[in-house]
């Protein structure tokens, strides 16, 4: 037992041995390859300052007035654009007003045309009844004359 207890402590002590010299070397490594990057990085960076960047502010600003006036344009149409959606929005609300009228000036005049045969039907029962009173009248103004 004492034998595993040896090979174990063994393999730990190696193993420290090991990281403790080649830990500074990979350290190294790994600091040349940060620095590596980072210099790539700010190459990248001042290629773009000293070649890019202005090139693309040229093009913008020789392209910014054939720009202009095509947004203007555009802008116009749009705004003719809305207006004519407004003016037929408008135009849709008042077709649908005047339908909603229409419907209420022929429902109005199918109340009025029911009303009036309900007022003719009213007349023609009170007529009636008129002539059966003045038919009742006249027989019993017959009986008086003739006595």
């Amino acid at each position: 037992m004492s034998s595993y207890l040896v090979n174990d402590c063994l393999l730990f002590l190696n193993f420290f041995i090991r990281l403790a010299f080649l830990s500074p070397s990979l350290k190294e490594k790994r600091g040349f390859r940060e620095q590596r990057g980072l210099e790539n990085v700010n190459s990248t960076i001042k290629e773009f300052n000293t070649q890019s960047f202005p090139d693309a502010c040229e093009d913008l600003g020789s392209s910014i007035p054939t720009v202009l006036p095509r947004l203007e344009a555009a802008i116009q149409i749009t705004n003719r654009i809305q207006q004519k959606e407004q003016e037929a929005d408008q135009s849709d609300r008042l077709q649908a007003s005047r339908e909603r009228r229409k419907a209420e000036w022929e429902a109005f005049v199918k109340e009025q045309h029911r009303k009036a045969a309900e007022v003719e039907a009213d007349h023609t029962k009170a007529a009636e009844w008129l002539k059966q009173q003045y038919a009742a009248m006249e027989k019993d103004l017959a009986k008086f004359t003739t006595i």
